[in-house]
């Protein structure tokens, strides 16, 4: 079934993890025992199935009506309501309690608000729970040969990078695995 919701994100432009992103994050699901997920940009659900796949519960924020109806027709077909929970909302805007806190925060959503997603999401992390960013090299583009908006854009994970880099609370660590990922590790004081 999920290569189902693959092909249909592929056909109709629905951008999703790639192959060996997924890969990837559910090798971090697994090496840190990951219970509870804290997903920002659901998109239609498919990094949050894969994640429930291997026991987690996953609460995703999503924005887009289109999206969110795709999500819950998607998640309801796997009779996975009970553990992944659509949270209907801008991420940034959100303003309610989430009641729990995550072993993994994972942020794939609008890439010029990586820093402000990170930035409000961290307290609902776990002492030693993990953030992983997904597009951070946003399809390896050269900045001097894009227009002004996708200039602005790279600049803006440029400096997510940067803050990423000189974050005390946090290690992290750059993977060029799919389109850029980062996995960031809260130091334990």
């Amino acid at each position: 079934m999920l290569n189902q919701i693959k092909t249909f994100a592929k056909e109709n432009h629905v951008p999703i993890i790639s192959d060996e992103g997924l890969i990837f994050l559910l090798q971090i699901i697994k090496e840190h025992q990951v219970k509870n997920v804290l997903e920002i940009g659901t998109a239609i659900g498919y990094s949050a199935i894969a994640m429930q796949t291997l026991g987690c519960v996953v609460d995703s924020f999503e924005r887009d009506q289109e999206m969110i109806n795709l999500a819950k027709e998607n998640i309801k077909i796997y009779h996975l309501e009970q553990k992944v929970r659509i949270i209907e909302a801008d991420a940034l805007l959100y303003n309610g309690s989430l009641d729990k806190i995550y072993d993994l925060i994972f942020i794939d959503a609008a890439k010029a608000q990586y820093q402000k997603f990170f930035e409000k999401y961290q307290t609902y992390l776990k002492a030693d729970g993990v953030i992983i960013c997904d597009n951070l090299s946003f399809h390896h583009l050269d900045k001097t040969k894009v227009n002004r908006n996708t200039r602005q854009l790279l600049i803006k994970l440029e400096n997510f990078r940067e803050f990423l880099i000189n974050n005390a609370s946090f290690k992290t660590d750059f993977y060029d695995i799919g389109d850029g990922m980062s996995v960031s590790k809260r130091m334990i004081k």
